[in-house]
């Protein structure tokens, strides 16, 4: 009976905001010494804060997004089609690299459908997420990590410099431009993009349509330094097509059908 009339008062207070102890002994029909130990023991699990002649519930501390949930939160859809159609390039058995990014992080469920892939990453949600497929072989790059869970420094460039190549290298960005090209806000993680796109046999990059919107402070490559671009239909048009006039591939993913 006790712990019915504790859950509905934190009912009540979810509702009202405050109480009176009188007013809910009476509600209750119960003593007031038995409605102030009901309010101790919440008091005492954290639930409320006892005030002058009643009770409050106490404040929660909000808990707040990660950075990574944050990302994929933005323009989810367009990320989660640009993710289908790049798993599309990715054979099985090969080597591949993985940027950091939460493009690249819808990328992982495509690839733990695959079997006898190496792959590099250097960003730890990804990490995590591809070791549920134990056909592949998973490397995380080490070194200093940022706030936002990814490697870089002196430590990501020794690891890097012990790798004998890379079959495929799949990036994502901060920014795009037509005269910049693609382009970083982290100094340590764009010198790794660089040295990932010198070595990889090739390079497919993941941009959906907010890219094309902001610049990065450092610049990575030029647009013709890709093999293929993938993006979403609310990319720009006009500067895809001038990227095409460049000579690079451009593929525009289709809506995934449960986007629909």
């Amino acid at each position: 009976m006790k712990s019915f009339r504790q859950k509905e008062l934190v009912d009540i207070l979810q509702r009202d905001k405050l109480i009176n102890t009188k007013e809910m002994a009476r509600h209750f029909d119960v003593s007031i010494e038995t409605l102030r130990r009901d309010l101790d023991q919440l008091e005492k699990q954290g639930i409320i804060n006892k005030t002058y002649g009643g009770a409050e519930l106490k404040p929660q501390p909000q808990i707040m997004p990660s950075p990574l949930e944050s990302r994929r939160a933005s323009f989810h859809a367009a990320k989660a089609q640009i993710a289908a159609a790049a798993a599309a390039h990715v054979p099985n058995g090969c080597t591949i690299a993985l940027d950091a990014g939460s493009t690249v992080y819808e990328l992982c469920p495509y690839l733990n459908e695959k079997q006898g892939l190496t792959i590099v990453c250097g960003d730890i949600h990804t990490a995590a997420k591809l070791l549920e497929n134990r056909r592949n072989k998973v490397y995380m790059m080490g070194g200093f990590l940022t706030p936002d869970g990814t490697s870089n420094g002196t430590f990501a460039k020794e690891f890097f410099s012990s790798i004998a190549g890379i079959d495929l290298f799949l990036c994502s960005t901060d920014g795009a431009g037509l005269d910049e090209g693609l382009s970083c806000d982290e100094a340590g993680i764009n010198d790794l993009k660089k040295r990932y796109l010198k070595s990889a046999g090739r390079k497919i990059a993941l941009l959906d349509h907010s890219k094309f919107m902001r610049r990065g402070f450092y610049k990575t490559c030029e647009f013709t330094d890709l093999d293929l671009l993938i993006t979403d239909q609310e990319a720009p048009e006009s500067v895809l097509d001038h990227i095409r006039r460049t000579g690079i591939a451009v593929e525009v993913a289709p809506p995934l059908p449960s986007l629909l």
